[in-house]
């Protein structure tokens, strides 16, 4: 007659086999790793010129000033570099001279997407305090879209005539700022007001500051 083996001895048995199997499967193993890098894009929006052109209104006709009389008033604009983690100039500073009724300073630059990230940039706001005869233009609709390397143009225009008050011997100040957003975190009214920008009257140039 074949004996068997008492049930109790065979559940040990059993355990004491699975876990050497089980110790054999764990010294079997293999990692996996992912690696990667990320380059981050830039947002780098700056200011190229300016250039200035100045002219005066003679009993409503505008000219250049004549002779013996155009160091009377002086327009000066400087790019200035406001933003020394970035590339580009950041700050367009006007100063005006011996201004007097229906003489006409303005001033042309443009705005250059120097980054890597498509831009909106939206027209230029008048700042606190900034007189209503000191005008600014675009000539790009709100949040206008720069990519890379592309720009677009803008104006300022000083001109005050007897009717707005001005103050002989009198210190005036403006400002206006443009923001340049990311493309996908501008306002979603794109492209759109008046692209009407300020310009000198016929056969008067603007001259590129040094």
């Amino acid at each position: 007659m074949t004996k068997r083996l008492p049930l109790a001895f065979l559940a040990i048995l059993l355990i004491v086999l699975l876990a050497g199997l089980g110790v054999a499967y764990g010294l079997w193993s293999e990692t996996l790793t992912i690696s990667g890098t990320v380059n981050t894009g830039e947002v780098d929006v700056g200011f190229s010129g300016p250039w200035v052109a100045e002219w005066v209104e003679v009993n409503g006709t505008p000219q250049l000033e004549p002779k013996g009389k155009d160091e009377a008033a002086k327009c000066y604009a400087t790019a200035i570099d406001s933003d020394l983690t970035s590339d580009g100039k950041e700050t367009i500073k006007v100063t005006v001279k011996g201004a007097y009724p229906s003489y006409h300073c303005l001033v042309k630059f443009d705005i250059s997407n120097l980054g890597t990230v498509p831009v909106h940039i939206s027209r230029p706001k008048a700042g606190e305090g900034t007189p209503s005869w000191v005008k600014a233009s675009a000539c790009y609709p709100e949040w206008y879209q720069l990519h890379a390397q592309e720009k677009a143009w803008a104006s300022i225009l000083i001109h005050f005539t007897n009717k707005d008050g001005v103050n002989e011997n009198s210190e005036y100040t403006f400002t206006f700022t443009i923001e340049a957003r990311q493309w996908n975190e501008a306002p979603a009214t794109v492209n759109q007001g008046d692209t009407t920008c300020f310009a000198p009257p016929e056969g008067i140039e603007p001259v590129l500051q040094q």
